[in-house]
């Protein structure tokens, strides 16, 4: 190949790179990964014995399925500043977890920065709480 050809060949290989590396994640893709990092604690919602999936993504309903467990959680009904993290535990606190036992903690499954990050981007972006 003479020098041009690859001059070239190169130049389209590095325009293509920049232009994946620089794609935007649309809006959905940016909730959906946030929700699911704050329940997984990875943005594919899933783990061996969780699953986090979306059920109204305008209401911000989410649904964590475990063996033989089901959470519902309205995330507009929660207060952001009533939510703390007990990092000693690794304990999520504030979010109420519709069960038989009604109690309102989670345990944190990634970590606590990432989740607290997580957490600021559905609260200020998508999952504005109801007044009242």
């Amino acid at each position: 190949m003479g020098a041009w050809r690859m001059r070239r060949l190169s130049l389209a290989i590095l325009m293509a790179a920049t232009a994946w590396v620089g794609t935007a994640i649309p809006e959905d893709d940016k909730f959906r990964q946030a929700v699911n990092y704050v329940f997984s604690g990875n943005i594919e919602g899933r783990t061996p014995q969780l699953l986090s999936s979306i059920v109204d993504q305008h209401k911000c309903i989410i649904s964590v399925e475990t063996p033989g467990n089901s959470w519902v959680y309205y995330m507009k009904e929660i207060k952001p500043d009533s939510i703390v993290i007990d990092e000693r535990n690794r304990n999520f606190e504030g979010l109420p977890r519709i069960d038989k036992d009604n109690k309102n903690t989670i345990t944190l499954r990634g970590d606590i920065e990432r989740t607290k990050e997580a957490l600021k981007v559905i609260f200020t972006k998508y999952c504005l709480p109801t007044s009242g």
